[in-house]
């Protein structure tokens, strides 16, 4: 395997990676929360989610980005990359 296709396969296991993502979303939030017209706040938010794997978690925040920052178009493309291929032709 590469070292790309490698990390898809990345489980969170100990209490120290648990904290970082704690203090990520933590982060992300206030991020999103003090300046929600930051497209790229939005998309690491959703990222992070994502990666974690609370896909459905990710959809929301990327959506409520979506509604905040209507005129990006990086963070519409992530939207439809984060959507099943049928909701995605609809993004």
């Amino acid at each position: 395997k590469g070292y790309l296709t490698d990390l898809n396969s990345l489980k969170v296991s100990n209490s120290t990676e648990v904290n970082d993502i704690k203090k990520a979303r933590r982060l992300l939030g206030s991020v999103t929360s003090t300046n929600p017209k930051h497209a790229p706040g939005w998309i690491a938010a959703a990222r992070l989610e994502r990666e974690v794997g609370k896909i459905s978690a990710a959809r929301k925040i990327i959506q409520q980005g979506c509604e905040m920052c209507p005129d990006s178009e990086d963070i519409w493309i992530e939207s439809a990359a984060m959507q099943t291929p049928e909701n995605a032709k609809i993004v």
